[in-house]
Parts: structure tokens; sequence; C-alpha cells
């Protein structure tokens, strides 16, 4: 069999090139999301960072050359069919994603205040019937 592959020694190789080389274990290199905003902890202003980022446009500004604009412009062209149906689909989503977190957190508020009145109404039965 001329055709034969060691894999073993293949491996050993690539090992010894990665510790000469310095190169770092896939498990020692970290990855950190990058995304376009940090989203706040405040519940209201989570759902106004939502609200502004919910659109997605569907076409960029293009920079560059004339032909690379020309270009770029004609690749636009060819896939738009493609594009805009995928765009106007994810930009219905957020909307409906948006006005359901709105939604959840308007009732969350009046469950808040339900809460708050329904404590003080405890508080207060409870001084009447312990003396507390």
């Amino acid at each position: 069999m001329d055709n034969y592959v060691n894999t073993d020694e293949i491996m050993s190789q690539i090992k010894r090139e990665i510790k000469e080389k310095n190169i770092p274990d896939f498990e020692d290199v970290t990855y950190s999301k990058q995304t376009g905003a940090e989203i706040p902890a405040d519940p209201d202003k989570a759902i106004a960072s939502v609200r502004a980022y919910s659109y997605v446009h569907p076409y960029r500004q293009f920079t560059g050359n004339n032909l690379k604009v020309f270009l770029k412009k004609s690749v636009r062209k060819i896939i738009k069919f493609y594009i805009e149906p995928l765009i106007n689909e994810q930009n219905d989503f957020n909307a409906s994603a948006e006005t359901a977190l709105t939604s959840m957190r308007n009732t969350q508020k009046k469950l808040i205040k339900r809460i708050e009145i329904l404590e003080k109404e405890n508080k207060r039965l409870m001084h009447d019937l312990y003396g507390e």
C-alpha cells in the first residue's frame, strides 16, 4: 500500500510546530461577542434600547472607488429578491418582540403596584389583628 498515511505522525508534527511557534490552544483563547449596544439593567431603558435597534436597514451606503461602488450596487440588485423579504421578516419579528416586551413590562408595572397595595393592606390588617 503506497497510499498509507500515518496520521499519528502528522498530528505529532503539528503539535511540535504549535509548541515551537508558541501558538495558544483554542481553550486558552477567550471569545467575547461584540454587540451593537449594551442592554441596560433597567427594564424601561432596556426596552427603549430594543426599540431603538429593532429596525434593520436593508441597505447601507457604499463607499470606495467608483468601480467598487458599481460592483457592490450590481451585487445588491442581483440578490435584492432574496435579501429584502428576509429583512422585512426580521423587521416584522423585531416589531412583534418589542411590542411583546412593552406589553410584559406594562403588566409587570401593574403587578408591582398591585403587590405594593396588597402588602400595605396586609401590613394594616396584621396591625389591626395583632397590634404589631
